[in-house]
């Protein structure tokens, strides 16, 4: 059964759809299912053991994968195994289980919005793309047990929880359907953007491969001046979306050719990480009105100042990925040089246990500046993307120039070591 993209179940209040697939917007992305009682989750879905059970403490990550018509829903640490709608030894009657993926009409699921009887949104439904003589099959609950409803009730009520303080792709476009309310950030504009740049696209000049992993690089190159992040072009902010999107395709060994994935964090920066500070912004303006080039030529627009480093943390939880962090604050030294020593030191124990290492720091006048890039330790050497960001993929696979002209280094600290522009910030550090 094909989803019908105008039917009144999913769009009820006849928003203008930006794609004829937008329904596919949790694809790839990690949820809990709680039952959404008097507005809150107090309950959750949780598998132990390929068995459902239903309680406040215990509660299963599920991925959700599109599959055209609607979603298999796996548990997120054993995706072989999903939901699964059976039939009972009762004619008609049917109950929800974890069975192993086979893929079959009756592990696929639709996710679409709740309806009281006065046509209001206070949740999300999710039924199965089979049907009960015509009748649609809901997941709802019944005492402490999950079970299936052949019509919606106040018990077929659900939620999907994030993983974190993180506005993801699924939960923007909710919000524009007006399913639920989750930022007060223009998720409106952060879409726009999101479809404009996916038509344009990046270039070539802006990917290299790495192993068998595409990743991004150049940012001051190829189409980065052609792609929008909030009321601002990419090519002088992108550099925290670039390198969380380098990180996640290297722990995960997957990317996306078409690099939808780096649009949707994109869209999540720009709803849940854009850099924000209203006492900078004040300082910019005023010095604007007396003057001060310096300040006139500093963007107060939003996204202007590009991501939050702080943030990324949160937005690795959001996507399910295990990172330790080493941050400037965290250290005990009496000033901020030796505090960024100190942090480097540590990092550069961690680059070499772990997968790739996502690292921020200050530079320029006082330090005010952030940059950020990705990096991996292989064959001896930390190698950076996007460090430079004038590097093409000639200079980052040219093996015949010096290793730090190519952004390798034997350490991090290498990185910064003749650089007294640069003070090292804050690091996460990816694990598989």
């Amino acid at each position: 059964m094909m989803i019908n993209y105008g039917n009144a179940d999913f769009n009820p209040h006849n928003i203008p759809l930006p794609a004829t697939d937008f329904f596919s917007f949790f694809d790839n992305e990690i949820y809990y299912i709680g039952a959404l009682e008097n507005g809150e989750c107090s309950r959750f879905i949780s598998i132990k053991e390929e068995v459902l059970s239903y309680d406040s403490v215990n509660k299963t990550k599920f991925l959700f994968r599109w599959k055209g018509t609607g979603y298999v829903i796996c548990d997120a640490d054993n995706p072989s195994v999903v939901l699964t709608l059976k039939f009972s030894n009762e004619t008609g009657n049917y109950f929800i289980s974890a069975e192993r993926y086979q893929n079959r009409a009756e592990q696929i699921w639709e996710i679409l919005p709740y309806l009281t009887p006065d046509k209001k949104i206070s949740g999300l439904s999710v039924r199965s793309a089979v049907k009960s003589a015509g009748s649609a099959v809901y997941i709802g609950w019944t005492g402490d047990e999950i079970t299936a409803f052949k019509s919606t009730a106040e018990t077929t009520v659900l939620a999907l929880e994030p993983l974190s303080d993180w506005i993801t792709f699924g939960m923007a476009c909710m919000q524009y359907l007006e399913w639920n309310f989750s930022t007060e950030n223009d998720v409106t504009r952060a879409l726009k953007n999101y479809y404009g740049n996916v038509r344009a696209n990046i270039s070539p000049e802006n990917a290299v491969l790495y192993g068998n992993t595409g990743l991004i690089i150049n940012q001051n190159g190829g189409n980065f001046k052609n792609l929008s992040f909030a009321d601002v072009f990419m090519n002088d902010v992108a550099c925290e979306i670039i390198a969380v999107c380098n990180a996640v395709r290297m722990i995960t060994n997957d990317f996306d050719e078409t690099n939808e994935d780096f649009f949707r964090l994109a869209l999540e920066f720009e709803l849940s990480g854009m850099y924000k500070n209203s006492f900078k912004k004040f300082v910019v303006n005023a010095g604007t009105a007396l003057g001060i080039r310096r300040l006139s030529s500093i963007s107060t627009k939003d996204g202007g100042w590009g991501s939050d480093p702080d943030r990324i943390g949160s937005c690795l939880e959001a996507h399910n990925i295990k990172y330790k962090k080493i941050h400037i604050k965290d250290q005990t030294s009496s000033s901020k040089q030796s505090k960024a020593q100190d942090a480097l030191k540590k990092a550069d124990e961690l680059i070499m246990q772990s997968r790739c290492g996502i690292i921020s720091y200050n530079f320029s006048t006082l330090f005010q500046a952030i940059h950020t890039f990705a990096c991996a330790y292989e064959g001896n050497k930390v190698q950076t993307f996007n460090r430079n960001c004038s590097h093409t993929p000639d200079i980052i696979t040219n093996f015949s120039i010096p290793d730090s002209e190519r952004g390798a280094y034997a350490t991090l600290t290498d990185a910064f070591i003749n650089d007294r522009d640069a003070r090292y910030y804050v690091g996460y550090f990816l694990y598989e």
